[in-house]
């Protein structure tokens, strides 16, 4: 059983229709997963960013803390 030719182009093109559907919805998955990892991406950077000014809260409040220490220390030797 021989197929036409006009039967064969009309199966290769349905065949290439359904590969272009494919590459479309290929090409919206991977897109949506860029748009993901570009907001991770920023929440990232505002999470390192607020890590690092928590870090130096903590370094001004060490060292305010050991200030304090010192000058106890010093007031205590003092007075023996």
């Amino acid at each position: 059983m021989e197929k036409s030719v006009k039967q064969i182009e009309k199966n290769v093109s349905a065949s290439f229709g359904y590969v272009k559907k494919d590459m479309l919805m290929l090409n919206d998955a991977f897109s949506d997963i860029h748009d993901k990892i570009q907001h991770l991406s920023i929440n990232h950077a505002a999470l390192l960013e607020e890590i690092g000014r928590l870090r130096g809260e903590l370094a001004k409040m060490t060292t305010k803390k050991s200030i304090k220490k010192d000058a106890v220390k010093k007031v205590v030797r003092k007075k023996k």
